[in-house]
């Protein structure tokens, strides 16, 4: 018989808070989900909806669940022993677990239909595992179906399809995947700290389970309600939540560790703790390497617009001008036009500011008609330069002895 705290009123509350925020993330994750137009993003946004709802169930069901441990209040804290419940106890502890069996159906399927190439294994995995939880003869063996095959699995699906989505999408969208990823272990820890393994340990805090519940939620829901400018500088973010969730971890891992909790709870943890944080690494490299490939490329185009000014082709017809009007890219760097411009008014050729600007300093002439950029400053067009070569040739040319000349006179 262990006397253990188990609730109180404040950590009443907070769960309770806890558990609709949950669910409202859910629901707004399916109401963003459906104003998507594509069906791929629309898929992504119903997975993502279904683990804080899951969670949301999962949680509410234990809040009932502790109702039913006979104990007694001692300084407004009730403390029981989990192995003296009455019958409601079971039931809702299966309901609780049958929740994330679910929730983990249904978030893989979305994932499944998205990829189409797992042919559905995962998904049929995860049903007949749920299954099993559902028509176990015992709680006991429910509790196990649940601890490590199920629970076990999300550890590795969830953040394996996260950072799936991450490498799929364009630099500027990758943050996003690491507040998901951080609230997703939340959601894991608050989980943990709400069944008896944990809370017979008399180690931790009764607020801090609703507490990651509630910074969980709010974590995944950031990134749909920030200026998305905000989220344009992914390493930091990723880096920055490495940072911070290490140490909590290695923290509640050690105390775990130092309290005798039961082997396969801490092997599972000291794997999921590896696994993830592997994926951080590898998502961190991923994100760096992009980084300094984007960066390399926007120092190649540098270059080739500034070298562009200097290599004139050597005729512009007007077939090129026209291309490059419809296409609406710059006659000079091929660069794409957005605002501001400069049409030739003779034979209207687009050049963007930087390359207008820059002629105007050199030849001062529109290299389809010659007409000046700058009628204030002299023309230096380059067709005088492309005859004065010729003339030099001709005159070289001239120089030599025609064959007549050679010949010997009659």
């Amino acid at each position: 018989m262990v006397i253990v705290m188990i609730w109180d009123p404040l950590e009443r509350l907070l769960w309770g808070i806890g558990v609709a925020i949950a669910l409202m993330c859910g629901v707004y994750f399916i109401y963003k989900g459906r104003k998507r137009e594509t069906f791929n993003e629309r898929m992504i946004m119903f997975g993502l909806a279904i683990l804080p709802l899951s969670f949301a169930f999962s949680l509410l069901f234990t809040f009932f669940q502790v109702f039913n441990v006979q104990g007694t209040f001692v300084n407004n804290i009730f403390r029981g022993d989990y192995n003296n419940t009455i019958p409601p106890y079971e039931l809702l502890g299966r309901l609780s677990y049958i929740s994330i069996g679910i929730g983990g159906v249904l978030f893989i399927l979305a994932f499944d239909i998205i990829i189409k190439r797992t042919k559905y294994l995962l998904t049929t995995t995860f049903i007949i595992l749920t299954g099993i939880e559902i028509w176990s003869p015992t709680i006991a063996m429910a509790k196990v179906v649940f601890n490590l095959p199920i629970l076990l699995g999300l550890l590795i699906l969830v953040p394996l399809v996260l950072y799936l989505y991450t490498r799929w999408s364009h630099l500027e969208f990758k943050a996003v995947s690491s507040f998901l990823l951080f609230g997703f272990l939340l959601f894991i820890m608050s989980l943990n700290l709400a069944k008896s393994v944990h809370k017979e340990l008399n180690a931790y805090p009764l607020i801090l389970g609703p507490l990651f519940l509630i910074l969980g939620c709010c974590i995944t829901i950031l990134p749909t309600i920030i200026n998305p400018k905000v989220l344009s500088r992914a390493l930091i973010y990723w880096v920055g939540y490495a940072i911070i969730s290490i140490p909590l971890f290695i923290v509640i891992l050690y105390i775990d560790i130092i309290k005798d909790l039961e082997t396969p709870y801490i092997i599972e943890f000291v794997v999921a703790f590896v696994y993830v944080y592997t994926l951080f690494f590898l998502v961190i490299r991923d994100i760096r390497s992009e980084i300094i490939s984007i960066d390399q490329e926007t120092k190649k185009e540098l270059q080739s617009d500034i070298l562009g000014i200097f290599t004139r082709p050597l005729k512009v017809t007007e077939e090129d001008v026209m291309f490059h009007r419809e296409q609406k890219i710059c006659l000079v760097c091929k660069g794409k036009i957005l605002r501001t411009i400069y049409l030739c008014p003779e034979c209207d050729a687009l050049y963007c500011n930087k390359c207008s600007t820059t002629l105007s300093t050199l030849e001062n002439a529109c290299w389809a008609c010659n007409t000046p950029f700058d009628p204030s400053k002299p023309v230096k067009p380059y067709k005088e330069v492309e005859e004065r070569l010729k003339t030099k040739k001709l005159k070289k040319i001239s120089k030599k002895p025609k064959i007549r000349d050679i010949l010997p006179k009659k």
